[in-house]
């Protein structure tokens, strides 16, 4: 009888420990089915617009991300800035629908080091996160005779945690600004950018590059063509959720006089 009591007590814990390792799994799930077969349509279409339409509506979240050390990979579906859009539409493209595989897409997009998840190895610059992937042939930039070469001092970072309490590494932020500020920095002029608009492809990664000197780009998002002309679809900050620009790239550019001009990244899958 004894032995059947603890026999019936190991069988109890048992099942506990498999009820708190499945529960603990069901947290790594992140892609709904309607997505999966979403991203199965964009994959046989080979256009991740398909994909990226399905957030049409989601509401903008700022400042989502950590603030501080100890990171933690901030994972959501349901709400972006301008970076996370972009970075959860590619990791799911390229993730066949699986949860892991998107995961580590993610952390690659967003981290300059996949085992490393620090405040330090996120790639706060875009200019990081876009040398990144052109090294490992994910991305290739868009070039054109227009396109001018500047130096940007890429100081933001560093200078606005400088005097503040955060359990952030300085001089690490600095090695990676003194990393991109000898690297080229090429981008096509507002005034410029009609004659490159022959050359863009449906779901191209464009960057919209800031007057200040001490930062990169001041907003992304992808291009789609429709009505006979290219628009955003992006999540945008002024009107706080995921949709297709009112104007036109080439009004939309001339609507904000922050914008030095635009840089053009295309997904290596796109022909």
């Amino acid at each position: 009888m004894i032995f059947l009591m603890h026999t019936y007590m190991r069988y109890l814990l048992f099942l506990c420990c498999l009820v708190f390792s499945l529960e603990g799994k069901a947290q790594e799930k992140w892609i709904p089915l309607d997505l999966q077969s979403r991203i199965a349509l964009a994959e046989k279409n080979r256009n991740h617009v398909i994909l990226a339409e399905y957030f049409l509506g989601k509401p903008y979240m700022a400042n989502a991300l950590s603030a501080e050390n100890p990171e933690k990979l901030y994972v959501s579906l349901e709400d972006f800035d301008c970076v996370t859009f972009i970075e959860n539409v590619m990791s799911l493209y390229q993730s066949k629908g699986q949860d892991s595989l998107y995961k580590k897409n993610l952390i690659h997009w967003r981290y300059s080091q996949a085992k490393d998840i620090r405040f330090e190895t996120r790639n706060h610059y875009f200019s990081s996160a876009m040398q990144q992937l052109i090294k490992d042939a994910w991305i290739s930039p868009v070039h054109s005779p227009e396109e001018i070469q500047i130096n940007k001092s890429f100081a933001f970072l560093s200078q606005f945690y400088l005097k503040k309490n955060k359990n952030i590494s300085i001089p690490a932020l600095e090695q990676v600004e003194n990393q991109l500020r000898f690297s080229p920095f090429t981008y096509v002029p507002t005034a410029q950018v009609s004659k490159l608009l022959p050359s863009l492809k449906e779901g191209d990664i464009v960057t919209f590059v800031s007057k200040r000197n001490d930062l990169d780009v001041q907003h992304t998002g992808f291009l789609t063509f429709r009505k006979s002309n290219w628009y955003l679809l992006h999540a945008s900050q002024e009107v706080r959720r995921v949709c297709v620009s009112d104007k036109n790239l080439l009004d939309y550019l001339k609507s904000h006089p922050s914008f030095l001009g635009i840089q053009v990244f295309r997904p290596n899958f796109i022909k």
